[in-house]
């Protein structure tokens, strides 16, 4: 029988979330890709070697409008989340504490459900210096990650389906 949880992919407008979704379901990057509009719904089936065993885990992947900001949690959409992935990105530094503040907004609406905050674009990084104060969230929880190259999109989402799996959620 096989898992099946719903993920939010949750973070401000442009730090590359529908980037990392293709990344992971299709393995491909664009880079021009169209402002999601309210909500696209993808899945991924994490392969069981990823997820040490056990039951194979199907990811229900829902990729956020970033003009939501935290209105998403008063919103339909984010019923029945198991966990989410939170986004910013390492070129605009004022995305990482509205990354912090996501992640405190979920914690808020679903205790005790797991979160990976991600720091996208850090192909980039090397030019843009410090990533900013991540310092309030778990350092097990965020992972530095690159749509364009690949680097940690599908580790980051194998720990999530871990986590989900431990927990039965």
């Amino acid at each position: 029988m096989m898992l099946t949880a719903k993920v939010m992919l949750l973070g401000d407008m442009g730090v590359g979330k529908t980037s990392i979704l293709y990344r992971l379901v299709h393995d491909r990057f664009d880079g021009q890709y169209k402002t999601t509009l309210g909500v696209e719904v993808l899945s991924y089936d994490v392969p069981i070697d990823a997820v040490g065993g056990g039951e194979p885990t199907r990811l229900v992947l829902w990729d956020t409008d970033g003009d939501f900001g935290t209105r998403i949690f008063e919103t339909v959409y984010i019923m029945g989340a198991s966990a989410a992935i939170i986004v910013s990105d390492v070129t605009r530094p004022q995305t990482v504490p509205r990354m912090v503040e996501f992640a405190r907004g979920f914690e808020a609406r679903f205790p005790g459900r797991p979160y990976k905050a991600l720091v996208n674009k850090i192909d980039l990084a090397k030019s843009v210096g410090s990533v900013g104060p991540i310092g309030e969230l778990t350092p097990s929880n965020v992972n530095y990650v690159s749509a364009k190259t690949g680097d940690g999109i599908a580790e980051s989402f194998a720990e999530l389906a871990e986590t989900i799996r431990r927990r039965q959620l």
